[in-house]
């Protein structure tokens, strides 16, 4: 298996798109304009039109495709170029997975990794988000992120090629054990792990960290950085993507519901209830102090 796949992973609502819109600047434009287009360079793994084109790959079990168990036999097969429709040895793909293994089969590999950017966000921020992206209810959108088993469906794109009965699962777990199932591996490949708060107070320096991280790991040439860095900052302003969406529409918004919604940090402190912050807090505490997210006791 060819070690081509670099990952952009997340739980669901947590920067991911932020990411991608940087990364598509630089390295896929010369002057770092960006546009919600652009983020076709950078496609999501979980779609199931990539399992269709794959049919072959899966035999018998292709219909059988929403038990996980039988699912994860095959995953990593579409983690190759072959799979992939790709000719390069560098390709980025978005992901909101968790990297656990199920029936004895990993989502993915080191084999066929070759480095990985996880986007983390403050729980209490990602659930008021999540809630607005699904129209669930807050309560709900924290009864999944601290369910254990919890999973979603991969994309469907406007044909229908699976049914919501027989569609493939991708596997997130709990908004812990997910951070968890990324940041904590050791598999001799460059990391990089971004805070989305980091992200929306400090842009500049982020792009500049992200930019770094890839001349220094795989010795990327960039020409015109920092035109490429002020163009990426205006393009990918909160603001101008909401307005876009907007005019143009978002192919990755839920129904009559608007991705970008509000891109703020700290939402919680304003819309939360005590006994919601406590359930989260109670739940992920120790993970949220590891990656500097203070508790509500301690403000």
């Amino acid at each position: 298996m060819n070690k081509n796949i670099f990952w952009i992973a997340s739980y669901p609502k947590s920067g991911n798109t932020l990411v991608r819109g940087i990364l598509s600047s630089i390295f896929f434009t010369k002057d770092g304009i960006f546009s919600l287009s652009k983020l076709s360079n950078i496609n999501q793994f979980e779609r199931t039109d990539r399992i269709k084109k794959n049919k072959k790959l899966f035999g018998d079990d292709y219909l059988n495709l929403k038990n996980s168990p039988v699912f994860y036999k095959h995953i990593t097969k579409l983690q190759t170029k072959e799979a992939l429709g790709i000719d390069k040895d560098f390709t980025f793909l978005k992901t909101h997975s968790g990297l656990f293994e199920i029936g004895g089969n990993s989502f993915t590999k080191k084999e066929n990794s070759q480095g990985l950017i996880y986007v983390i966000r403050d729980p209490r921020d990602v659930c008021i988000s999540w809630s607005k992206h699904l129209n669930l209810s807050i309560d709900k959108c924290i009864d999944n992120m601290t369910n254990d088993l919890a999973s979603s469906e991969w994309v469907e794109p406007k044909e229908e090629i699976f049914r919501s009965e027989n569609r493939p699962m991708s596997f997130l777990s709990s908004w812990e054990k997910h951070v968890l199932s990324w940041t904590s591996i050791n598999w001799e490949i460059p990391i990089k792990i971004i805070r989305f708060e980091d992200l929306i107070s400090n842009k500049k320096e982020m792009i500049k960290e992200i930019i770094f991280f890839f001349i220094t790991n795989y010795n990327f040439k960039f020409e015109n950085v920092e035109d490429k860095i002020n163009n990426i900052l205006d393009t990918t302003d909160f603001f101008k993507l909401k307005k876009e969406e907007e005019e143009k529409g978002f192919l990755e918004s839920t129904g009559n519901n608007v991705f970008f919604s509000s891109g703020k940090k700290e939402q919680w402190k304003e819309i939360l209830t005590k006994d919601q912050i406590s359930k989260i807090e109670k739940k992920f505490g120790s993970i949220m102090k590891k990656f500097q997210y203070k508790l509500a006791v301690e403000i």
